[in-house]
């Protein structure tokens, strides 16, 4: 039996991904452009301490990257493989979707905005 599931282990990777892509656009942006905002009213409060914010940023997408594996290996052994609504795929997809439409849409929003 294994823990992760190899289509769960690949959302997992795409969210690692997207998160590590969010993080470092958000860490150059704080470092380097002077006009760099955080919509997240709780993390704008560390943007006047750049390695502050960096590290908040960085922990908290840590902690729920680590939440998500741990709730979808809590389904996965709770719940019989190849049922048609499994929990730890639905966590997992849902997670990498989530963040890929927050990333698309600040890209987006940043460059139709600039």
């Amino acid at each position: 039996m294994t823990l992760l599931s190899r289509f769960q282990k690949n959302a997992l990777a795409a969210l690692v991904l997207l998160m590590g892509t969010d993080l470092a656009i958000s860490s150059w942006g704080v470092l380097f452009s002077p006009v760099f905002t955080e919509a997240n009213a709780l993390f704008a409060l560390f943007i006047d301490y750049p390695l502050r914010f960096i590290t908040v940023i960085g922990l908290s997408k840590l902690l729920v990257t680590a939440g998500i594996i741990v709730v979808t290996i809590w389904f996965n052994l709770r719940e019989p493989a190849g049922e048609r609504w499994h929990g730890g795929d639905i966590i997992c997809s849902t997670a990498a979707i989530g963040m890929a439409a927050m990333l698309g849409v600040l890209i987006v929003g940043n460059l139709l905005l600039v």
